[in-house]
């Protein structure tokens, strides 16, 4: 899609107030920016700050936010820090090498670097230039400071301190405000404020030691920047709750900074409203994206932890939809602190930041602390007692059905099955949802046996990014190859299918595609049978698609095909179909990294179609 076509796209879902608000906004920044943003980061603390460096770290609020920091709960942050000192760090699951202090400006991977001239000139959608922006992002998250620090307090490694109060001093120096990549995202700048906050909390005595004018003079550029360029109307949501937590934090954090009270109550505010229209009161996030649930429980949490060490109360409803969202994460929850891969995610991660066996039970169980709530599983406790100082007691979820206004997923001896019937994603772009409306996925134990094609890239390959999210590599019917609504960008859909119960069978669900066409499925599961019966209505030539895992072994006779998915033997017999054929797939089992994978794949003969699924072995 060319710069013109996506550009009128995106006009097209904004609302006049919007436009008019937007227009302001950019001409005010040639007009007449704010004389903070206009100044060096030192020159920044000056304005932004009552006193000088050592008596606003002393009045700051930073040993409140952390609680407990113990070697046996951060081993991996301990092993973490010793591969940083050797130069190793770990990027979207592939070891990378890193100088000291770091080429900030550099793709971790290919070592080609993004151009140091004004932010606002550079095009991050432009991969020619230095690659996928979120190699660099990743990097300027500055995510590796509090593993840093955390492993120096926890094992007294000086060496630890040394380097992450090197590095910061050297991103705040070579790093200034408007100028390079990791100033071209509002979200870049929020995460940073909050992983910068928690580095000099954990750095304690030795936060003295940093060039702190400069430093704190970055974070109030950052925190203000996205403060008056929030993600609103169209474009709010995880990056509009990450902008009201680096104004929260940093507010509460530091109360010599001039305004805070006010700044801490909007941020408050703002992350309260966005918690109740995010998610569902049942605690299903609107985005459509069970891998950002991780991330944005971070963001809230820790923006709520640093609020209430300033004396400020979290509601009651805020609290009671979070634990809402804690019992859907209990009901979708794999062996080993998976989850079904269902919609966009991207690594995400601020604190304790190594690579962890499940970042669902880290940030869960740490949510679950703060809620006074049973927590996900037994270990990973460590970011509870990081923020809270005590760990929740584990509850598995119960086998049985839970429904949802947007899934039902199934429970039974080791077996997971979801039903997808929820909405494209958030309104209006649907920027982080999948085109799998009325799609399945399926588990036993630790081995995925039908499941969502995953995220492998947003910026990198455009074609990967679009087939990914695309209907036909989701198990579910697409017609003619295509998908439920037109993307026209790689975070807009135009248009959005009509989801909603069927009247004339309980259980099912229809999906109305934008095109027309209609899908009616009805999912069914008694102990380890799944039937899918289906529907269609339509003058393109409909099939059901079935991905399958990376490694499965597929043998196809007719209506009859089996596969082997590790330990588990599985059938697929259909009534209704042409015989079965395989064809190749693609599985991103987490950011950055595709596998091929075979899918099942039938036309169906006429306008109805049943599958049985029979899951076996082990």
């Amino acid at each position: 899609m060319n710069d013109l076509r996506w550009k009128l796209a995106r006009l097209s879902v904004m609302s006049p107030l919007e436009v008019a608000h937007r227009a302001r906004i950019a001409t005010r920044d040639r007009l007449a920016p704010p004389a903070w943003s206009r100044v060096d980061a030192r020159a920044a603390f000056a304005r932004l700050f009552q006193g000088d460096a050592a008596g606003v770290l002393r009045s700051s609020r930073l040993g409140a936010l952390v609680r407990s920091v113990e070697p046996g709960s951060c081993e991996d942050e301990i092993t973490a820090a010793r591969a940083l000192l050797g130069g190793r760090w770990i990027l979207f699951g592939r070891e990378v090498r890193l100088a000291d202090p770091p080429r900030w400006n550099e793709n971790p991977l290919s070592g080609a670097a993004w151009p140091g001239r004004p932010s606002r000139t550079i095009d991050y959608h432009d991969t020619r230039l230095a690659g996928d922006p979120k190699l660099a992002w990743e990097l300027g998250r500055l995510t590796v400071l509090p593993v840093l620090a955390q492993a120096a307090r926890a094992s007294g490694q000086r060496a630890s301190a040394d380097r992450a109060i090197r590095w910061l001093d050297d991103f705040t120096a070579t790093q200034p405000l408007g100028s390079g990549i990791h100033h071209t995202s509002g979200m870049e700048q929020a995460v940073r404020t909050l992983t910068v906050t928690w580095t000099l909390a954990l750095l304690g005595e030795r936060a003295g030691e940093v060039a702190l004018e400069p430093c704190l003079g970055l974070m109030a550029q950052q925190a203000l920047h996205v403060r008056d360029h929030l993600s609103l109307g169209s474009s709010a949501n995880n990056h509009l709750i990450a902008e009201y937590a680096a104004i929260t934090v940093l507010a509460a954090a530091f109360p010599a900074l001039r305004g805070a009270d006010r700044l801490l109550r909007e941020g408050v505010r703002g992350l309260e409203r966005e918690t109740l229209r995010q998610f569902d009161p049942d605690g299903v996030s609107r985005e459509q994206s069970f891998g950002y649930l991780p991330l944005i429980w971070e963001l809230l949490l820790e923006s709520f932890v640093a609020a209430e060490a300033a004396g400020a109360k979290i509601s009651d409803a805020v609290r009671a939809r979070l634990a809402a969202s804690l019992e859907f994460a209990r009901v979708i929850r794999l062996q080993g602190g998976a989850w079904p891969r269902i919609g966009d995610e991207d690594d995400g991660r601020i604190l304790m930041a190594g690579e962890h066996a499940s970042r669902l039970d880290l940030v869960g169980n740490a949510l679950a602390a703060w809620l006074g709530a049973d927590g996900l599983a037994d270990g990973e406790r460590g970011l509870a007692r990081l923020l809270i100082g005590a760990a929740p007691r584990a509850r598995a979820a119960a086998d049985g059905v839970t429904e949802t206004a947007d899934y039902t997923i199934w429970r039974a001896a080791g077996l997971v099955v979801t039903f997808d019937h929820g909405a494209l994603g958030l309104a209006p772009l649907a920027a982080h949802g999948h085109g799998d409306a009325l799609s399945i996925t399926i588990h036993r134990g630790a081995d995925a046996i039908v499941l969502d094609p995953g995220t492998f890239a947003y910026h990198a390959d455009r074609a990967a990014r679009d087939r990914c999210r695309s209907t036909p590599l989701h198990a579910t019917i697409h017609f003619g190859a295509r998908s439920q609504a037109e993307m026209a960008g790689p975070f807009l859909w135009r248009g959005r299918p009509d989801v909603k119960p069927d009247e004339e069978r309980e259980g099912g669900w229809t999906c109305r595609w934008t095109s027309g066409e209609l899908h009616r499925r009805r999912v069914l599961v008694a102990g380890d049978r799944v039937t899918i019966e289906d529907r269609v209505t339509g003058d393109a030539e409909a099939a059901v698609a079935f991905p399958l895992a990376p490694g499965a072994i597929v043998t196809v006779s007719g209506a009859t095909a089996r596969a082997e998915v590790g330990a588990t033997q599985v059938s697929f017999e259909s009534e209704g179909l042409e015989p079965w054929r395989i064809e190749p797939g693609e599985i991103a089992p987490r950011f950055g990294r595709i596998e091929q994978a075979p899918r099942l794949v039938a036309a169906l003969h006429g306008s109805e179609c049943c599958t049985t699924i029979r899951i076996g072995g082990g």
